[in-house]
């Protein structure tokens, strides 16, 4: 996360500007054969969806970028290798508003702001993580991948930090749920009726987690076999 404050101080400058979007836009893309943009993203308000282009011609999504999140960070590369690999979109999935912000102020920002530069490079490093711990669990069941997935988008949410319930917001989908699994739909239906079954949902439309300190306790207790969980 970063921090509203130093957010607020870049929108009052001229090297700025505040969009707004509605659900369903594309609040930015990155193509192989596009033009390098010259603005990083900031979410003041409202959900998106960080969506990769698959061989087969879907967009699935990857991840999310929700309040007080930045989108569109290759454009802080120096390099053009990254880039040219990867092709992506960030989809809304509720109206809000983002801030973009031109590349060079906002690197001299960081550079004169050494605190608000650890807090850019945690929010990166974060969702690295999160990327990476998706994909390592690419083959582990649907109750475990979904288990996985809930607590990543509680923590992602800061909804980790309040006792008792967590209602998910409306836009948090069995179906979105599925593609952030990469499992069908069915399959991550049934896991969550299992967990709803063993008192780690309370509903599973919204979906309420009972807790979130037994959701995470239910993936750390999972038992191993040769790499792969076996509930």
């Amino acid at each position: 996360m970063v921090y509203m404050n130093d957010m607020l101080d870049l929108l009052s400058t001229k090297y700025s500007n505040k969009i707004s979007f509605s659900k369903g836009d594309v609040v930015h893309s990155h193509r192989i054969d596009s033009v390098k943009s010259t603005q990083i993203g900031f979410i003041v308000s409202g959900a998106t969806a960080v969506e990769g282009h698959t061989l087969d011609g879907r967009w699935m999504i990857n991840g999310l970028v929700t309040e007080s999140m930045l989108f569109g960070v290759e454009v802080l590369l120096e390099t053009n290798t990254v880039p040219k690999l990867a092709e992506y979109r960030v989809r809304a999935l509720t109206d809000g508003t983002a801030l973009l912000i031109n590349r060079e102020f906002f690197l001299n920002y960081m550079y004169a702001n050494p605190q608000f530069f650890h807090q850019i490079l945690d929010n990166v490093l974060i969702k690295y993580f999160f990327t990476a711990k998706n994909y390592k669990n690419i083959n582990q069941t649907p109750f475990y991948k979904a288990t996985s997935v809930l607590i990543e988008i509680v923590e992602l949410l800061n909804l980790h930090e309040q006792s008792g319930e967590i209602t998910l917001p409306a836009y948090i989908t069995q179906s979105l749920l599925a593609d952030y699994c990469r499992s069908g739909r069915a399959r991550i239906t049934e896991a969550l009726e299992t967990m709803r079954e063993d008192g780690l949902l309370l509903s599973k439309k919204p979906i309420i987690i009972s807790s979130y300190q037994e959701l995470l306790s239910q993936s750390e207790n999972f038992q191993t076999e040769n790499g792969l969980l076996t509930k």
